[in-house]
């Protein structure tokens, strides 16, 4: 892999939790030769990926540490590629604080620090999938299309919201054409349990949760999707009704809707132009 001082020196730019530093160093130093410069690739980076866990399959022997250490090797490489692509280094900043910010937010719902993302963060290190501003932008190839994913930070004003669409045009028909091979996307797409129809009676007119859902027409409304219960109750796996928590509003409202035979699920969308 990169040299362990280039993993760590990496970690402590992206203020990862000093919780896992040490346990990142112990893994660092014996992880086994692994293709992370393939994880820095779009065409590549997800067979890499599985390769890293065929070769550190049991991942909960050490939370995942070594997983994360194999991810940053390859995020070492990723940073080259957008350098050489004119990819400024705020983007690469905000797209890699995903690492941090995945740590906590398992750390929250299991009080354990643990990386158990690493299924999904090959998007990130392959050049696949880009933070500008408050949202997430993902290439979808072949299907000419950004995927939007919301953040767990992200700040849902309709100024934030449209700087975010404004500067995923921008660049993914400037610097980030290099990541698009199979052509440039023509919309955006989101799948998410913020889409679900239900919240809309749940929430204010003003939230920013119905805000973001009014930029997406629906295309599918999955009824039966549980991933709510992990980002609204912070619960994994979900709890009975009656036990989940009741702090904010939005989770008073969604329990008794849920104790009255509601459903929330998700839904699928298609972005609006205004």
């Amino acid at each position: 892999m990169r040299e362990k001082s280039a993993v760590l020196a990496l970690a402590e730019e992206l203020a990862l939790p000093e919780q896992v530093m040490g346990p990142l160093a112990r893994a660092a130093e014996t992880l086994p030769v692994l293709p992370l410069r393939e994880l820095a690739a779009p065409e590549t980076a997800e067979a890499a990926w599985k390769a890293v866990t065929a070769s550190v399959p049991i991942w909960r022997e050490d939370d995942g540490m070594a997983h994360l250490a194999a991810a940053l090797g390859g995020a070492c490489y990723t940073r080259e590629v957008y350098r050489e692509n004119g990819v400024p280094e705020d983007v690469f900043f905000a797209t890699m604080g995903c690492f941090a910010r995945f740590l906590r937010e398992t750390w929250e719902i299991t009080g354990k620090w643990v990386f158990d993302r690493g299924f999904w963060t090959w998007r990130q290190t392959g050049g696949r999938l880009f933070r500008l501003g408050t949202l997430e932008f993902e290439y979808l190839p072949g299907e000419g299309a950004l995927g939007v994913h919301i953040p767990s930070d992200a700040v849902l004003s309709r100024e934030e919201l449209d700087r975010s669409y404004g500067w995923a045009e921008r660049f993914f028909s400037g610097e980030g054409r290099a990541f698009c091979r199979q052509g440039p996307p023509v919309e955006m797409r989101c799948s998410s349990w913020l889409l679900a129809p239900a919240l809309a009676e749940m929430l204010p007119e003003g939230s920013g949760i119905r805000r973001f859902a009014g930029d997406y027409r629906l295309c599918e409304v999955l009824e039966d999707d549980r991933e709510f219960y992990r980002w609204l109750f912070k619960c994994v796996p979900a709890l009975p009704t009656e036990d989940l928590p009741e702090d904010t509003s939005l989770q008073r409202a969604a329990k008794d809707h849920l104790a009255a035979g509601g459903k929330i699920g998700a839904a699928s969308g298609v972005r609006v132009r205004k």
